[in-house]
């Protein structure tokens, strides 16, 4: 969250010593922890904790604020922006979750204040080289981790039912890879992106033998990653085709960046998925999914890539002691104080 000013939080205080009175014996409702892209932020949050980074989440006044600031959220971002415009910041770094185009957002990230820009995986950085050559340099690649504690299997899976995880495509498509499945005898489980919570994603997940994913594009795949922590292996649909994000074309690099030959198959044409599903169910014990996600993707491993990347790339830039900000969506550290971030 951006920095609140001085008559912002004069007045937080005054309702909170007034609301007893106000409305005496009702609770407070539930303060939220993480906001912003909640998976980012509670990774990178949680990360940095286990790995004892020195860093300032969403610091509530100025002399907090560090002098290298990670704000991946776009109101914390101006506003960050702004503070180094004023000498009060000597290091910003952005993303993955500002915006996919720097033109979003009123051209968020063309903002010259920006040192560096992290993004999730290699074909993002690929794809700034057709659309924003100049942005590159600023690139660097790291993902974000999975809470391994919370994604784990509970029960042996069902071994007659499999999760369709629906994204892109049309509901034909999506029912055309339900009948291949119902075809060697599994069951499908739909799940529609954002018609879902994650105790039923989870609870899918746990029934489920195999999960086949449909999406045009995915810069990371968070949701991959939970199955994979889950144990599932999985079958993606990664057609490499042209896509679209809120009304612009472009070439997609990859629906799953991170999948790897213990972690799934990939397919492109529906015609190919019978012969990547029948190997699949014919090889599962050779598929290691979670043992992938606990040595390359777990809060704590992705937290110190990034940490490590923002104190190296900012040695030399910042005044101070050794220490970060992170602010309603990730935050690292780096070499001096405490920072900021905010909401997209």
């Amino acid at each position: 969250m951006p920095v609140p000013s001085v008559p912002r939080r004069a007045l937080r205080l005054v309702r909170s010593t007034l609301r007893p009175i106000v409305k005496p014996g009702v609770p407070l409702p539930p303060a939220k922890r993480f906001h912003g892209h909640f998976a980012l932020v509670r990774s990178v949050v949680e990360g940095l904790e286990a790995i004892g980074a020195d860093f300032d989440y969403d610091p509530r006044s100025l002399s907090q604020l560090a002098r290298v600031v990670y704000a991946p959220a776009n109101e914390a971002l101006r506003q960050a922006a702004d503070l180094k415009r004023r000498g009060r910041i000597d290091f910003l770094i952005a993303g993955p979750s500002n915006a996919l185009f720097p033109e979003e957002a009123d051209n968020i990230l063309w903002q010259p204040e920006i040192d560096l820009l992290i993004e999730p995986s290699e074909w993002v950085r690929d794809l700034f080289r057709s659309i924003a050559p100049a942005l590159v340099s600023k690139i660097r690649i790291c993902p974000a981790g999975v809470d391994t504690d919370a994604w784990q299997p509970a029960d042996a899976a069902v071994e007659h039912k499999a999760l369709v995880y629906w994204k892109s495509g049309d509901e034909a498509f999506c029912a055309h890879v339900e009948s291949i499945l119902e075809a060697q005898g599994l069951r499908p489980i739909r799940l529609r992106y954002g018609h879902y919570t994650p105790a039923e994603y989870k609870r899918a997940l746990d029934d489920s033998v195999l999960a086949v994913f449909l999406s045009a594009f995915e810069t990371q795949g968070l949701a991959l990653a939970e199955a994979w922590s889950m144990d599932v292996p999985t079958l993606v649909w990664n057609p490499r085709a042209e896509a679209s994000w809120r009304g612009r074309s472009f070439a997609a690099g990859s629906s799953a960046p991170y999948l790897s030959p213990v972690t799934g198959l990939p397919w492109d044409r529906i015609e190919d998925l019978p012969k990547a599903l029948e190997h699949t169910l014919g090889h599962i014990e050779e598929f290691h999914p979670r043992a992938w996600v606990l040595g390359n993707m777990t809060d704590a491993r992705c937290s110190r890539m990034l940490f490590d990347i923002i104190k190296a790339e900012s040695s030399g830039s910042a005044s101070g002691t050794s220490s970060a900000t992170t602010n309603s969506e990730p935050h690292t550290e780096a070499d001096v104080g405490k920072g900021v971030a905010g909401e997209s």
